[in-house]
């Protein structure tokens, strides 16, 4: 095996046993290298000029590469064999010179074959390519798993969020104090029987006892001086404040429990007031001052006050919806017309009624943040006087507490309150607490339809005039088919006309509004048009030279005048009061969602002087749709009506607006001043001078600051 490779190998290469044998004596790698072409390859030498040569014999002389060329020439001439001759691995191998390499040609059975289907496919790339790509695609999912974990983290923040969110909405969600079923368990619970207007008159004699102890300690009567009797005055006062306490246990019991239930408000802090007053009267007897006893009765008869007008206030109410057989509900609907809020007439729920009575008012609301500041505010100060020197924390934080407690604040609400329902219940209304007093507050709409305007007694028929060939009855049918179908104001009266005139019934095939003033219909083939004298100039419909009657109302058929119906509106005192009223309010504005083209704030103007800019006059679609019940999707109910009549409409409106301010005023009056005094005993007891801050002066200061908030008060409902 290995002598047949050998001879392979010398019969490719073309070179004898021997002379291969020579050639690895006698050549070196570097000749090898040389003359293949390797890193130290010689300059080629100047060729000599060839000479002629016979075709395959070398002579001595010729270059080397001729040689190799001639070689390779004869190596190809003997590729193919003539037939008959012997093969070429047959042939005795010639001698090569030294200088000389022949290379056999590649035979086609050394070439491997080719697949049967050939297809292209793309080379691989180079490897750090592939690295590349494959770092850049860990990259982008690494980029991607980032992004999608920051997503996620997003959106478990906001979810965390808005649950956040919903549980503050749900701690501030006021809940009402006490939940009946009904309004008549409502009713049954307001009136029972109790004690509370017994109690009252008892704290009230009290009360006037003690005041007229702290004047006979501060002002000669009749030349008698009685200020020697301090000790015996204070030790009275006190007694009777703490009488006062056993009479009013529901007021401090109500005081406790919202204390408990961390929501300090102005009765908890009458609790921590009375308990420092009762604490610094014992200091007061060794120091021979008057106590703040009676200021506190005072303060504690308010209260007491407060609590019998507020179930005064539920029980009218309340009994004034039990007496409602079908009761009409106020409500508001929020961007009812163009972003703004309106007021309707809509179905009524008796039971949210009581649910709105017992929702806390706004100035519970109000004291459950100021209450706990003007307790840890106080008692600051009072820890900074008495750095001074000049007098005890105590009695420094009995004195800045009783001056900053804003004792109108007890009556800011139930007064009022008790004035409106009690008004209210006269005229079969009445308004939901605070909670239906703010629904109906604000700057919103009032919606007035053809009915509140113009009731149906006061719109009457002076007389008609036929022009068309037709019947009374048919044009009677026709003008009642329109009006039916516009849902005008005029529809009794035109029912009553068909009636009277034995008038065909008709069916509305098309209609429309024209913002003209007119209606516009097609009834069996037949064009009617129905509006004022304007409209049917507008329209171009072929009138009389005589007809002129501006209250009236025309139909005409097929462009051709066909009846005069002529109208007289007399305007009620009792709608002119109602819409004075409504005007008057502020921040309401009536809205006209009348169906009636007669009705015009010009007409308005002309009938009960009421200015065309103190109104609003929607497009004849809007007023259609306000006027419609489906204006109304969200309401919410501000009081009931035992009728749906325009002034008890409008009362409740402008009593419940009344209401809501009367209380904002009253409070606003009594925080500022609580502040006030809060600041100005704080200054006296600053620089010592506790003379001036005495029981006899915090009194009056209280009383002054009273006055204003009784009358104001009182104001109440007084324009119903």
């Amino acid at each position: 095996m290995k002598d047949d490779s050998q001879d392979l190998r010398d019969e490719q290469v073309h070179i004898a046993p021997d002379a291969a044998q020579e050639e690895q004596e006698r050549f070196s790698l570097e000749d090898i290298l040389d003359e293949f072409g390797g890193w130290s390859k010689r300059e080629p030498e100047e060729k000599p000029a060839q000479e002629d040569v016979a075709w395959g014999e070398p002579s001595g002389n010729e270059p080397e590469e001729d040689v190799k060329d001639a070689d390779v020439k004869e190596a190809d001439t003997r590729e193919t064999p003539a037939p008959g001759e012997a093969k070429p691995e047959d042939a005795p191998p010639q001698t090569a010179t030294q200088d000389t390499v022949r290379f056999t040609p590649i035979r086609d059975e050394d070439v491997p074959p080719k697949p049967e289907v050939w297809r292209y496919e793309g080379e691989p790339l180079p490897e750090s390519a592939a690295d590349a790509q494959s770092a850049e695609e860990r990259r982008e999912a690494r980029r991607e798993e980032q992004l999608r974990r920051r997503r996620e983290q997003r959106i478990a923040r906001e979810q965390a969020r808005q649950k956040r969110a919903a549980n503050r909405r749900l701690r501030r969600q006021e809940r009402p104090d006490a939940v009946y079923a009904t309004i008549e368990d409502a009713l049954a619970a307001y009136s029972r029987r109790s004690t509370q207007r017994l109690r009252l008159i008892g704290s009230f004699l009290l009360c006037l006892a003690s005041a007229v102890l702290l004047l006979l300690a501060n002002i000669r009567i009749g030349g008698i001086d009685l200020s020697g009797y301090r000790v015996a005055f204070s030790l009275a006062m006190l007694a009777i404040m703490l009488g006062q306490m056993l009479l009013a246990y529901d007021v401090f019991v109500q005081g406790i429990l919202q204390a408990l239930r961390l929501r300090f408000d102005h009765l908890s802090l009458l609790v921590l007031l009375t308990l420092l007053a009762a604490v610094d009267a014992f200091f007061a007897l060794a120091q021979g001052r008057l106590p703040l006893c009676t200021i506190v009765s005072v303060q504690i008869l308010l209260a007491q006050w407060g609590r019998v007008l507020l179930l005064q206030a539920k029980y009218r109410s309340a009994r004034a919806v039990c007496a409602m057989q079908d009761p009409v509900a106020v409500v508001r609907e929020e961007k009812a017309w163009h972003g703004k809020d309106c007021i309707f007439r809509s179905t009524a729920q008796k039971d949210e009624f009581a649910r709105q009575l017992e929702m806390p008012d706004a100035v519970r609301r109000v004291m459950r943040v100021y209450a706990p500041a003007a307790a840890v505010l106080t008692l600051a100060l009072a820890v900074l006087c008495s750095l001074r020197g000049w007098q005890n924390p105590l009695w420094c934080w009995t004195a800045l507490l009783t001056a900053a407690y804003p004792a109108g604040a007890l009556i800011s609400f139930p007064r009022p309150f008790a004035l409106v329902a009690k008004r209210l219940q006269r005229g079969g209304a009445a308004v939901a607490g605070w909670h239906g007093a703010r629904n109906l507050s604000g700057e919103c709409g009032l919606v007035v339809e053809d009915a509140d305007l113009f009731p149906q007694a006061n719109v009457t028929l002076n007389g008609m005039k036929i022009y068309s060939d037709r019947g009374v009855g048919y044009i009677a049918g026709y003008a009642t088919a329109v009006v039916e179908t516009a849902g005008s104001g005029l529809v009794p009266l035109f029912q009553e006309i068909m009636q009277s005139q034995n008038g065909r019934r008709f069916t509305v095939d098309t209609f429309r509004r024209y913002e003209g003033g007119g209606l516009g219909a097609e009834i069996r083939g037949d064009v009617v048009l129905m509006g004022s004298l304007a409209f049917m100039r507008l329209m171009r419909v072929q009138m009389p030279p005589d007809v002129n009657v501006k209250q009236a109302v025309y139909l005409s058929v097929n462009g051709e005048l066909a009846a005069v119906f002529a109208l007289h509106y007399a305007p009620a005192s009792k709608v002119s009061s109602a819409l004075t009223a409504a005007v008057r309010s502020k921040g309401l504005t009536p809205v006209l969602a009348t169906r009636d083209f007669m009705i015009t704030p010009q007409f308005l103007r002309y009938r009960y002087k009421l200015p065309p800019e103190r109104v609003e006059f929607p497009t004849v679609e809007e007023r259609a749709w306000l006027s419609s019940p489906d204006a109304v999707r969200e309401p919410k109910q501000g009081a009931l009506l035992s009728q749906g009549s325009f002034l008890s409409f409008v009362s409740a409106v402008t009593a419940a607006r009344s209401l809501r301010s009367t209380v904002i005023g009253s409070l606003a009056i009594s925080l500022v001043g609580g502040i006030l005094g809060l600041l100005t005993v704080f200054l006296l007891a600053f620089i010592g001078s506790v003379a001036t801050a005495s029981c006899w002066n915090l009194a009056i200061y209280m009383v002054l600051w009273m006055i204003p908030q009784l009358l104001l008060t009182a104001m109440a409902g007084k324009s119903l």
